[in-house]
């Protein structure tokens, strides 16, 4: 049986009149990719109704978003923060839009029996089942009983005193992110369901703390693994509109960010201030030294797609091929030789580090692309 090839990026949202073109770029590397999946981080419609707990709104109309299937999507992510910010309707005409291009869509539906059913892609006699969940959206987002909405995965936090023996009252607290075990048995069915109906499941997870870079929350890597461990073959994160570490669960690569492939986005000044005044150094949006596209730090614009290289039922090759966003709002693959590829891949380095995550990878070249082999099964990649 020939290899089915499978390409994951993090945010995609295309929102400038030219972003046909803007997208031209990645072209070759999608190209590549016989599924190729993406998280499309926002709603395309022509006639938006806001939601009332939106937070920012990522809103664009269809005829930016009309040619995602020609850029070469084959599925894409609704369960995201911004699937309904122009509401139900617009959740609608973005699913309409994106299945008019023959692109299938997980993690959104008319009810929650929907949202969270996964999504079969086949390629050849390959059949890559998608179970796609969001832990970070505004309430009344989620699909339930008979409404429209996202797969939510919610995440209890608990505060606690860091010195049970000892009152200090104002001291920053311990904090614990905990799975809803209700939620969690609902993954669990999804992704026992996708076993039955697929030869590899894919879980893709919408989740982090976008506003700061780096951090990995402790609930993500327990998911993670979880998910590894009730039947996943690959896991692909998102949200963090910034690169996360890569690590390996008996066998099942798992990407914790794919940062932002393509993603249009807008931010206010004040909102940039409030975020440095937060976070510091450690805020994910730079205050001054910011693209117009995308207002984030240097170090968010290293980037890059995940590739799952499937034979059979196993995924046999995994890693990842760099690229870098760019000022006009495109994003460009970076060549084995580029030094700009190298950086991505140090990044990478530095990533897991930070996260405690020990998988090393094995820097090859990729059709051409700078590209971080990841190590399956313990041994070299």
């Amino acid at each position: 049986m020939a290899v089915t090839t499978v390409l994951g990026a993090g945010d995609v949202f295309p929102d400038l009149p030219n972003g046909r073109e803007l997208l031209a770029p990645l072209g070759d590397l999608l190209s590549r990719g016989d599924i190729v999946f993406g998280n499309c981080e926002g709603a395309y419609t022509d006639r938006p109704e806001p939601a009332p707990t939106h937070k920012h709104l990522s809103v664009a109309p269809s005829r930016h978003g009309d040619f995602l299937g020609d850029a070469g999507f084959t599925v894409m992510s609704l369960a995201n923060n911004h699937a309904v910010d122009a509401g139900h309707r617009g959740l609608r005409d973005t699913m309409a839009l994106l299945r008019a291009q023959g692109i299938a869509v997980s993690g959104a539906g008319e009810n929650l029996a929907e949202a969270t059913a996964p999504t079969v892609v086949t390629h050849g006699r390959t059949r890559v089942a998608f179970v796609s969940y969001c832990s970070v959206f505004p309430k009344g987002y989620e699909a339930r009983g008979t409404r429209p909405g996202l797969a939510g995965l919610r995440v209890l936090t608990g505060y606690h005193e860091p010195d049970p023996n000892f009152w200090e009252p104002g001291i920053a607290p311990t904090i614990t992110t905990t799975p809803h075990p209700d939620d969690l048995a609902r993954l669990d069915a999804s992704l026992a369901q996708a076993r039955r109906l697929a030869d590899v499941v894919v879980a893709s997870f919408h989740w982090g703390y976008s506003s700061r870079l780096r951090d990995v929350r402790d609930y993500e890597p327990a998911l993670a693994r979880h998910a590894a461990d009730a039947g996943a073959d690959a896991v692909l994160c998102h949200h963090h509109h910034a690169l996360r570490g890569i690590e390996v669960r008996d066998g099942a690569p798992i990407f914790y960010g794919l940062g932002t492939l393509v993603h249009h986005l807008r931010v206010t000044d004040g909102t940039r201030r409030a975020n440095e005044r937060r976070h510091g150094a450690l805020s994910s949006m730079a205050e001054h030294d910011f693209l117009p596209y995308f207002p984030y730090r240097e170090e968010a614009r290293a980037t890059g797609v995940a590739v799952l290289e499937i034979d059979g039922d196993t995924v046999v090759g995994a890693g990842l091929a760099a690229a870098r966003i760019g000022a006009v709002g495109a994003t460009v693959p970076l060549g084995a030789g580029d030094p700009r590829g190298a950086h991505v891949l140090d990044y990478l380095d530095t990533l897991n580090d930070h996260a405690g995550l020990d998988t090393e990878f094995a820097r090859r070249d990729w059709h051409g692309w700078a590209y971080a082999a990841v190590p399956l099964n313990g041994g070299a990649a």
